[in-house]
């Protein structure tokens, strides 16, 4: 049974760290950060809950997703790059402009879409191996334990 501090820092820290990684990602063709660092970010988050509330927990909620996710962002990492062919370059910079009306306007771009892709891979990734290694951790410490 996971102790009480770690699920209360479960339900403080878990919404604190998406909304970081989420940022994160979103500033990340302009300025320090991306899809990297923000998927390192969420698998961080994930791995605070299989702490608080256990591996199957998370397994049960998350893991079924994991694998589409790894896919989606495959693709659409490759996708972006594949936009950029009609600038002549694989990878090069389209960029689209929307008017929010009194808002301002909005760039969105391949970049960004490149780094959503990179985002799912590396959550995708990360959570998969933090599961497993929990898993074996908790076989192991059965095993290992007193009779």
């Amino acid at each position: 049974m996971p102790e009480l501090y770690l699920r209360m820092l479960d339900r403080v820290l878990t919404p604190v760290l998406l909304v970081l990684s989420i940022f994160l990602l979103l500033r990340g063709h302009n300025l320090p950060g991306g899809g990297f660092i923000a998927g390192l970010m969420t698998a961080a988050a994930f791995e605070l809950q299989i702490l608080s509330r256990g591996e199957a927990s998370v397994r049960r909620d998350v893991g079924r997703y994991l694998n589409r996710a790894l896919g989606l962002g495959l693709l659409i990492a490759v996708g972006s790059g594949v936009v950029g062919l009609s600038r002549g370059a694989f990878m090069a910079g389209v960029w689209v402009e929307l008017s929010l009306g009194p808002l301002g306007e909005l760039k969105l771009g391949t970049p960004v879409l490149f780094d959503i892709g990179v985002y799912l891979v590396v959550v995708s990734v990360a959570t998969s191996y933090l599961l497993t290694l929990n898993r074996l951790a908790e076989e192991a410490s059965r095993r290992n334990a007193p009779q």
